[in-house]
């Protein structure tokens, strides 16, 4: 299979972000023949992008795992049964979590992988059939690391002579999984499907999921799956995503066939009233809803038109300045988007890996895209427009030594200091009167007494006597 090998900036998108981030831009991860799907995403501890999506690169599917944007992407699976339907997630440590479908020789389970002992692990079923019928689990499954390192997943399955699908939880508390509870048990062909789930504060589990009609919510917090609650409104609701914030409320957003894009949460005790984020498009598909630290909430999601052509383009929206603002088209290509997963980074900004290709076609790429300021920005002397600006590092992410370059609009005495996280200085760059014009300079990851610094978060500020300071996060492996 050859992927395409991507540097920083291959290709910037179009639309600026809200000025308290960097403009979108976006990064092609594959480039082949083959039909890509299921992109996924999750951050490290430091804020790096890794990405899981499943690829018929040998004529069935296997999950493939890509934990920096310019690495080479790792074979999970390579069995002769299509393993699809990836969900990634990085636990504290930086270790990687896959759930999937995989075929177990008769039907259609769930699996679950890691790379804890440095490689993954050979696959572990997490759902069981009681019989040798056609079952199958045809969607995304979730799947949460919580803080000790438990995997919980929750999943659909059902069988196709039944008709109906019912949702299910498991975990591995205690080291391994075991039986899966069943959430809901409706016969006569009722189907819930699209589960999206989240943890509060005390590691309870929160549900949304799709009835065909409604989206309902359920959670444990009592012990056991509480009655469910319709959290939608209108019909044909679906492609549901939950988020739960620092103070134990559920945000959920969701989207309704050829009607938009909702928000709703329980922040003053039920949910309600709805926010429509979009109706002026054709959103039928996936919603991603992501809190940042501060709880602010984050929605990506896809709208176009349908019918021929047929377009799909990705938008993204936060209310980051206290209310919802007017979504943001990050894509503007005419062609199909879809399979979106988001993150978000500790300054609040949007990791979001998606799958662009023409409609019905067999080959779609897996794409990423963010607003980050951590991500590498080409230094441009006409991008200036008279004030003195800090350019990003680069290398960022790095490990020895990054560059940090300048520009100044006028002669002027400047600083450039680096400060750790919690604001304290920990080395002075330059201090120093300079020309106008463009200057870079070293750190070489040392501070002020020649001591090494250890890996984390670190912030380089520019200081002069002409323009107010300014600031980029830069990203220290060790």
């Amino acid at each position: 299979m050859k992927f395409k090998k991507t540097g920083f900036l291959l290709s910037l998108i179009l639309i600026s972000a809200s000025s308290a981030f960097a403009d979108w831009q976006s990064f092609q991860l594959t480039d082949n023949g083959y039909a890509e799907s299921m992109s996924s995403t999750d951050l490290d501890q430091f804020d790096i992008p890794h990405f899981a999506w499943c690829s018929n690169d040998d004529g069935d599917y296997d999950i493939y795992y890509l934990s920096e944007i310019t690495g080479t992407p790792v074979k999970v699976t390579d069995n002769i049964t299509a393993d699809r339907y990836p969900r990634l997630r990085i636990d504290q440590a930086g270790n990687a979590h896959i759930a999937f479908k995989g075929y177990d020789g008769h039907d259609y389970e769930e699996y679950y992988v890691n790379n804890i002992g440095g490689s993954f692990c050979n696959p572990i079923q997490v759902s069981f059939t009681s019989s040798n019928v056609v079952g199958f689990v045809p969607e995304h499954a979730c799947l949460i690391i919580d803080s000790a390192g438990v995997a919980h997943i929750a999943y659909k399955y059902g069988y196709y002579e039944y008709g109906n699908w019912d949702i299910y939880y498991v975990n591995n508390e205690g080291g391994a999984f075991g039986p899966s509870t069943r959430i809901t048990d409706e016969p006569g062909g009722k189907s819930y499907v699209r589960p999206s789930m989240d943890l509060d504060n005390n590691n309870f589990v929160h549900i949304v999921f799709e009835s065909g009609t409604d989206i309902l919510y359920t959670n444990n917090v009592a012990g056991t799956f509480d009655t469910l609650t319709t959290v939608s409104e209108g019909t044909y609701c679906w492609n549901s995503s939950i988020g739960v914030d620092s103070l134990n409320k559920v945000h959920v957003s969701y989207s309704r066939y050829h009607g938009g894009v909702y928000y709703v949460n329980n922040v003053s005790g039920d949910f309600g009233p709805t926010s429509v984020l979009s109706n002026t498009n054709s959103a039928n598909v996936i919603t991603a809803l992501v809190l940042d630290y501060l709880d602010n909430v984050h929605i990506a999601y896809i709208g176009g038109t349908f019918g021929t052509p047929d377009t799909h383009e990705l938008y993204y929206v936060n209310n980051v300045t206290g209310s919802f603002e007017i979504p943001e088209q990050i894509t503007s290509n005419n062609e199909h988007t879809t399979d979106i997963c988001m993150s978000v980074d500790s300054s609040c900004a949007g990791h979001i890996a998606f799958l662009e290709g023409l409609y019905g076609s067999n080959d779609y790429e897996v794409w990423y895209c963010t607003n980050s300021e951590s991500v590498g920005i080409s230094f441009d002397n006409s991008s200036y427009s008279g004030n003195s600006s800090l350019i990003q590092n680069n290398p960022n992410p790095f490990n020895s030594t990054t560059t940090i370059r300048y520009q100044l609009s006028v002669n002027t005495d400047v600083t450039i200091g680096i400060y750790n996280i919690l604001g304290q200085k920990v080395r002075t760059l330059v201090n120093e009167n300079q020309n106008a014009g463009e200057h870079s300079t070293i750190w070489d990851c040392r501070d002020n007494s020649g001591q090494l610094v250890g890996s984390g978060i670190y912030f380089c500020l520019l200081g002069s006597d002409n323009d107010p300071p300014e600031s980029r996060r830069m990203m220290l492996l060790n």
